[in-house]
């Protein structure tokens, strides 16, 4: 019987503002030249998986975020659909993605969307990845959806928060997940001054009732301490970066045993 490694596959969550701990993260699996196969990625995880596919240096990608102010990217909508329209993120985007196509980058990526129409959840891997992950990141009440092929397009936390199902039905035989939403042992008490706040930590509540039912899927979880961490301050980003990082050392022992036992090849004619 012949041996092969096996492939790895990358599931990272959403978690709005706290999403930016995947820098931190993907930092590490790139200095430890961690091998990944395929990403799957939701709402803020989409973004940072697009920018990987994509081969993107992330301190470089660091010393950017922490050059941006949050307020670069606010474009206010008449709140028909949305507060925000969107349309900075997506030109930010398209710049970071240098515009490609699914067919284009380096690594597979299957961003993850909800349709408000049928209710169900939407696996895109072709077509414009910033448009994409636009889909992706439109949390509800906060960015216009996104309309596409009669489609109605929302925040794939809506429904698959860390795309760890996908990720293994992309064919993916080790997975490791990335949580940024719900690390700590406890909810840190959080301070409301707006409607995004209003809107985000509710959602927080929401997903927390949820939060252990599909983590245990994940072969290694690397779940940075973010509690204390507004959803909706993006300008502290500094401060998840290195709590990504740690967290990401912390699990390397665990990654590196199992992305280097080889596993038996399977041969489909018998």
């Amino acid at each position: 019987m012949s041996l092969n490694k096996p492939r790895v596959g990358l599931a990272l969550g959403a978690g709005a503002a706290r999403g930016l701990a995947h820098i931190g993260v993907l930092q590490v699996l790139q200095e430890e030249n961690v091998p990944i196969d395929l990403i799957a990625g939701s709402s803020i995880g989409s973004v940072f998986g697009a920018m990987l596919a994509c081969r993107q240096d992330f301190h470089r990608l660091e010393r950017l975020i922490l050059e941006i102010r949050q307020k670069q990217f606010i474009d206010i909508s008449v709140p028909r659909m949305g507060l925000l329209k969107g349309n900075k993120v997506e030109e930010m985007l398209r710049l970071l993605t240098h515009n490609k196509n699914f067919d284009q980058l380096d690594l597979p990526l299957f961003v993850v969307a909800v349709d408000l129409v049928k209710g169900e959840k939407v696996i895109i891997n072709e077509g414009n990845v910033a448009e994409a992950v636009r889909a992706s990141i439109a949390i509800p009440g906060i960015f216009k959806p996104v309309l596409a092929g009669g489609r109605v397009l929302v925040d794939g936390a809506v429904m698959d928060r860390v795309p760890i199902a996908v990720t293994r039905e992309q064919g993916a035989e080790i997975v490791i997940a990335v949580d940024v939403k719900f690390g700590g042992s406890e909810r840190k008490t959080q301070q409301v001054n707006n409607i995004f706040d209003v809107i985000l930590l509710s959602l927080d509540l929401l997903d927390r009732e949820l939060a252990s039912r599909f983590i245990i899927e994940a072969d290694v979880l690397i779940q940075p301490d973010l509690s204390d961490i507004n959803p909706n301050n993006f300008d502290d980003a500094h401060n998840g970066i290195i709590r990504g990082r740690a967290a990401a050392k912390e699990m390397l022992p665990s990654i590196k045993q199992l992305i280097s036992e080889p596993r038996p090849v399977r041969n489909n004619n018998k």
